[in-house]
């Protein structure tokens, strides 16, 4: 019956994964979310449940404080209604989402943390090789690369693009934590070499369909992590072979970004919009209203929308957010809201500053987002306590996924609706298996970790 049941809540667990990145789902996702929630909370380990608490309390209380302060600030919020809307449309979904993470690992037998792993980065895998076909099929039938991308950036089966970008780039942070333990002599996933190759390639091809600059953030982060810990590690003996191991990780992510400033036409104007984007007061029409006429760069050619709105917002968000420091309410057009306040009704107001960082600081104000960066700096260092050793493996995945959604946030809007349950779902499930999963790692070759990691042993 126990294995019945497991088997049962891990096919529940594959629809969710599967559905979670695909529009028009929310109905399905949410049911799927509340029977889990349901089904789990029954099957609590109370013990397992208290060893991940006692393992990751400070992060539990940084969360906590943070959810209290958007509450809070609905007493002197004017948009409260709205708040307390996205309050319980967004954020409490997001915290379910983090439960399930810690339940499924934490329920009474069952299921190995890795086997639910290996299927939601199996779902991961399913979108990457979906926009590869995409892209591929365009390219065969018209016979030539997509040029410059523009107007031709697959999304798989996701809403867009970035969407696609997102999960990719959380596949790679999956790979890339097995990757960093291989060049030391361990192995975590029931992968071979071949295997792993054939996944990488896979994943930098579905990184060129999506075309998404802001994902070589990502790809810089992982990269300065491979080579940083590689570098540390063998730092007594950093031989020949070892030098052009760094030298291959280093000349893949510099051809990654060469592609992209090559294809991706928007890199070429980018110098000349700064000056332009920045005075919003010349232009205010044109970064306040959708659809309004953008202006000129200096050589008379018009300027490319995504540079010019990306910086224009930026600076007026942080006007927004010293215009009112404790925040407008949680909700993910709170930077339309400070608009509103400062300029008044407008027909097609824009409503976010496609930066994450800049969206919830208008939100939470300065008191929120000292809050959110209290957790989020305690998660950091919790994982960095646990690149190695039985927690090895799940140390690294966690710190990746962190920092990526991190970075991404100071340069895209990634922490919203079913975006932010996925990386709260799998932050909360990597710290339970920090404590509760299975270590499963095999020694490969090398000398065994110890005196040479990063970080000592917690």
């Amino acid at each position: 019956m126990e294995n019945r049941s497991s088997w049962a809540a891990l096919s529940l667990f594959a629809v969710l994964f599967f559905i979670w990145p695909i529009a028009h789902t929310i109905a399905l996702r949410n049911v799927l979310l509340f029977v889990l929630a349901l089904w789990l909370g029954f099957q609590w380990d109370r013990e397992r449940a208290r060893a991940i608490l006692a393992a990751w309390r400070p992060v539990a209380w940084g969360l906590a404080l943070f959810t209290a302060w958007l509450f809070v600030e609905l007493l002197f919020t004017p948009f409260w209604r709205e708040a307390l809307s996205a309050i319980q449309g967004q954020w409490l979904s997001a915290l379910l989402s983090g439960f399930l993470g810690v339940a499924i690992v934490a329920r009474r037998g069952g299921l190995s943390p890795r086997t639910v792993l290996l299927l939601f980065f199996g779902t991961l895998i399913i979108q990457a090789v979906v926009v590869d076909a995409q892209g591929l099929l365009w390219m065969i039938h018209h016979a030539q690369f997509p040029h410059g991308l523009a107007g031709r950036r697959w999304k798989g089966l996701t809403a867009g693009p970035d969407k696609s970008n997102y999960l990719t780039n959380m596949a790679l942070d999956l790979l890339v934590a097995e990757l960093s333990l291989r060049l030391e002599g361990e192995r975590f996933l029931p992968i071979s070499r071949i295997v792993m190759t054939a996944l990488f390639a896979l994943l930098l091809l579905s990184f060129y369909f999506e075309a998404m600059r802001d994902g070589l953030i990502d790809l810089v982060v992982l990269a300065g992590f491979l080579i940083a810990r590689f570098v540390y590690r063998h730092r007594q003996q950093f031989t020949l072979r070892r030098r052009l191991i760094v030298a291959g990780i280093v000349f893949v992510v510099l051809a990654l970004i060469g592609l992209d400033l090559a294809f991706d036409h928007r890199w070429d104007s980018l110098y000349a919009t700064i000056p332009v984007a920045w005075n919003t007061a010349a232009h205010r029409k044109a970064w306040l209203d959708a659809g309004t006429p953008l202006p000129l760069l200096p050589n008379g050619h018009l300027v490319a929308q995504s540079n010019y709105l990306r910086i224009a917002w930026i600076k007026e968000g942080f006007k927004s957010l010293f215009d009112f420091p404790m925040g407008l309410g949680y909700s993910r057009s709170a930077f339309g809201k400070a608009l509103l306040l400062r300029f008044g009704p407008s027909p097609r107001m824009a409503t976010s500053t496609n930066n994450g960082l800049l969206n919830l600081a208008v939100a939470v104000g300065f008191p929120g987002l000292i809050l959110w960066y209290l957790w989020y700096g305690l998660l950091l260092r919790g994982a960095l306590t646990r690149l190695h050793g039985k927690t090895g493996y799940w140390g690294r995945a966690l710190l990746l996924v962190a920092l990526d959604a991190g970075s991404r946030m100071l340069v895209d809007a990634n922490m919203q609706d079913y975006m932010l349950e996925q990386f709260l779902f799998l932050l909360c499930f990597l710290c339970a298996s920090t404590v509760i999963g299975q270590n499963n790692m095999t020694s490969t070759k090398g000398p065994p970790q110890g005196r040479h990691d990063i970080m000592p042993t917690q």
